[in-house]
């Protein structure tokens, strides 16, 4: 049965209401607050792509499947690019050089002498 009066909600003011009910969720423990970060800023996402004005009911079917594609195709923000870390000449080498369990392949005469050496090869 259809109610006699429809209340008309956008889709900014459902996803505000979600952003609210998932905030109460992250203050009762449900959710963690790095969880609630992240779906907020997927709500945001959405609203932006379906329009804020735009009311929950007039959507068809195929409105939605255009904006949940448009979603999929866009990067989420989570990570920022990636940088290209410089590593020093000698870091490199030092890890060149462990064998198994981060011993070093190379054993100092010291090293032999008191029997601490153990042959990788």
């Amino acid at each position: 049965m259809r109610p006699a009066e429809l209340d008309r909600v956008s889709v900014a003011e459902a996803a505000d209401r979600y952003v609210e009910l998932v905030r109460a969720r992250t203050l009762t423990g449900a959710l963690s607050p790095a969880t609630a970060e992240v779906y907020a800023r997927d709500v945001a996402t959405l609203v932006e792509l379906a329009g804020e004005r735009v009311v929950l009911d007039d959507l068809t079917g195929a409105d939605v499947d255009a904006i949940l594609l448009a979603f999929a195709r866009r990067p989420d923000g989570r990570s920022s690019p990636v940088r290209r870390v410089r590593v020093s000449g000698r870091g490199s080498r030092r890890r060149r050089r462990r064998g198994s369990g981060g011993r070093s392949r190379r054993c100092s005469s010291m090293r032999r002498w008191r029997g601490g050496c153990r042959s990788i090869r």
